[in-house]
């Protein structure tokens, strides 16, 4: 496997571990204050780590020359159109929260860059995972491509043996 690879299964992995960190502090929001936003944070977060997985799958099992099929199909065209739904609410939530951190600078008469980091970790953690989902997504199409490309030339490379 390609330093390439590896780098994108330790991407995939710190997405999962980003995602779970929101999912988590959604979790204590929601036995807070059971809104349908936390709930529906945790929802989309849930499927987020479900594509991160997903992707270290397709490597463990599918990788160098096994193509995506059937089920496995099936669950990769869905999460993966499903994904740019989720970029739209992560794009929204970086919005929402750099929303709060003006509204408390200005209370505090401050930057908001001067916050404490315990107010800007939700924004950089929304951050981070925004660029890792990027990331995800460009490298599950170059990953399925690949798989196919390997797949096809071993299939003609057999033929002609």
């Amino acid at each position: 496997m390609s330093i390439r690879w590896k780098i994108f299964r330790v991407v995939c992995i710190l997405q999962i571990i980003a995602a779970g960190y929101i999912i988590l502090s959604s979790l204590i929001r929601f036995f807070e204050h059971a809104l349908f936003s936390n709930f529906a944070r945790m929802l989309l977060f849930l499927l987020i780590i479900s594509l991160a997985i997903l992707a270290v799958n397709l490597l463990n099992n599918n990788y160098p020359d096994t193509p995506v099929a059937g089920k496995q199909k099936r669950s990769f065209n869905i999460l993966f159109l499903l994904n740019f739904l989720f970029l739209a609410f992560l794009f929204g939530f970086i919005i929402a929260e750099y929303r709060e951190l003006k509204e408390i600078a200005t209370l505090l008469r401050r930057s908001w860059l001067q916050l404490p980091f315990s107010f800007l970790l939700p924004i950089i953690v929304y951050i981070i995972t925004l660029i890792f989902q990027f990331i995800i997504l460009y490298g599950l199409y170059l990953l399925r491509r690949k798989l196919y490309e390997n797949f096809m030339k071993r299939k003609f490379e057999f033929e002609g043996a």
